[in-house]
């Protein structure tokens, strides 16, 4: 059972561990132990042992998404690092994570197509072979994700070596190698089912600080045509961080004029013009530029439509979540995309806005 628990994920969490021990007593009521509250949690412990041996047993086989995490500090190797120390392994419900070499390649032939592609991004999008690249990307995955989860490189060396993960529709091909999820639909079919009651959570909120700026928001909101869908998942989006008290000025910013340049590790900068901008995030902007290490990787005329290519690249770059505005990505991650490995419990004031949102 281990071992078919490893089949569908190699790192599976205690949560999902349990459940299967539960089904497996509830399949075989005569496996129920009798001194026990649950009546299965020594076969969870022995689920948990068994799954952690055939993660060694695959390691030393060369099996790339747990050979990654050997060599840890053991007895042959005191120097390593310890053992239960930056783990890699997927955290926000990624189902291909760390994928093998496909069928009759090798890093050799991978690396031809990946300089092929770069061949082709020299060229004008008009004479670019559209098809080839979309094959090369799905070819060379393996060692893409090999290079980005394994080295950390900066993201100019990837835009360097990857330049087709920058471009939208290559973008959200690699979501969906990564997730299984084709995430601009899925994240505004969400956003519209949600955008409603985020709206009316909004207005409930008068008092503090919190409430001042809700209010400018909405303010703001009001004074848009409503028949705009896009104005409302803008006014939806951009009351996250008000509503769960985070600090996104870091991360949504503006500038007057296209040329100014904006320091930042990850952002959102709208070219507003001469606008004053509630919360940083404008209704109509000129143009919204994704920066991300201080370069601007992408651009976009919707600012929502940038923040999903922003959260496409988080998850294809293997980025961290901004530290000051987690909750919103977190949101977005959990709520609207449902990507959940059940790994850990949501913050409260997280998994109290979901439960008013179901």
């Amino acid at each position: 059972m281990g071992e078919e628990i490893f089949k569908l994920k190699a790192y599976p969490s205690s949560t999902q561990i349990g459940k299967a021990a539960k089904a497996l007593v509830e399949k075989h009521p005569c496996l129920k132990e009798n001194n026990s509250d649950t009546g299965w949690e020594g076969w969870k412990n022995s689920l948990r042992h068994k799954i952690g041996n055939q993660r060694k047993k695959l390691a030393k086989a060369g099996i790339r998404d747990v050979a990654v995490n050997s060599g840890k500090r053991s007895r042959t190797n005191p120097e390593g690092a310890a053992p239960r120390a930056n783990i890699k392994r997927p955290k926000r419900g990624e189902v291909n994570f760390l994928p093998s070499c496909p069928s009759g390649e090798t890093r050799e032939s991978l690396e031809k197509r990946r300089v092929e592609m770069i061949e082709e991004f020299r060229k004008t999008s008009a004479e670019r072979d559209i098809p080839l690249i979309h094959q090369h990307m799905m070819r060379t995955f393996s060692l893409r994700r090999e290079e980005i989860i394994t080295s950390s490189l900066p993201v100019s060396e990837l835009k360097d070596r990857w330049p087709a993960l920058f471009n939208e529709t290559q973008l959200y091909c690699e979501f969906h190698r990564i997730t299984n999820l084709h995430l601009p639909h899925v994240f505004y079919a969400a956003l519209d089912e949600y955008a409603p009651r985020l709206i009316g959570l909004y207005k409930k909120k008068k008092t503090g600080r919190v409430g001042e700026n809700m209010d400018q928001l909405l303010l703001e909101y009001e004074q848009q045509d409503k028949n705009d869908i896009c104005t409302t998942r803008t006014a939806a989006l951009a009351g996250l961080p008000i509503y769960l008290k985070e600090d996104s000025s870091g991360i949504f910013k503006t500038c007057k004029d296209e040329m100014e340049f904006h320091e930042a590790a990850l952002a959102l900068v709208a070219d507003v013009g001469e606008e004053d901008v509630p919360a940083g995030v404008p209704f109509s902007p000129r143009q919204v530029f994704v920066v991300l290490e201080d370069q601007v990787v992408m651009t976009h005329y919707r600012w929502t439509d940038a923040l999903v290519c922003l959260f496409g690249l988080i998850y294809a770059l293997h980025l961290s979540y901004p530290v000051k505005c987690s909750s919103f990505f977190e949101f977005i991650q959990v709520v609207l995309l449902k990507l959940d490995d059940e790994r850990k419990q949501l913050r409260p004031k997280l998994q109290t806005l979901k439960n008013e949102l179901v």
